[in-house]
């Protein structure tokens, strides 16, 4: 039982850690992208902004990798639920935790082929930043580490549901 109460803690801390770091990364976009509009209908001596476009990349890439996984704790992902809708009670929480398993599996099989593509990354420079690459080529990397974390964290919600007989 203490163990439980510390786990949804934990997650309760590190939910609002996330969707605080969301929200500044979502207002950095739109903070990059109106830079990149007024940019468009200024003249060139005035204001040229051409770290716009890597930044707004960047950050929306930095975005969807930490909302992507999370969106799994949630149940916020796209889904067509025509079966999913029907089930009720103990077969919906096991079709959840199937699921679960199903995407954890993906995630899995794609983190060696996300590390290559991150090790390809290392040894680039964006064209007008001159950043390492790297930043951009780890997000496949971290979204299937994520999701493997986030998708076992539901899959312990979904068995606690079952063990408590809450309906679903």
């Amino acid at each position: 039982m203490y163990l439980e109460v510390c786990m949804e803690k934990l997650i309760s801390v590190i939910d609002k850690i996330v969707r605080a770091l969301l929200a500044i990364l979502f207002g950095i976009v739109s903070f990059c992208v109106l830079v990149q509009i007024i940019a468009r209908y200024t003249p060139p001596e005035v204001l040229t902004a051409p770290w716009t476009d890597e930044m707004t990349r960047l950050f929306f890439l930095y975005t969807v990798m930490l909302g992507a996984p999370w969106a799994i704790l949630y149940h916020s992902y796209a889904s067509i639920d025509v079966i999913a809708g029907r089930l009720k009670g103990r077969t919906r929480v096991l079709l959840d935790i199937f699921v679960d398993l199903v995407i954890i599996v993906v995630a899995v099989v794609g983190i060696p082929q996300a590390n290559l593509y991150f090790g390809v990354g290392q040894v680039s420079k964006s064209t007008s930043l001159q950043i390492n690459l790297g930043l951009f080529y780890v997000v496949p990397l971290v979204i299937f580490t994520l999701t493997v974390l986030c998708g076992t964290l539901d899959i312990w919600r979904n068995v606690k549901k079952l063990r408590g007989g809450n309906e679903a």
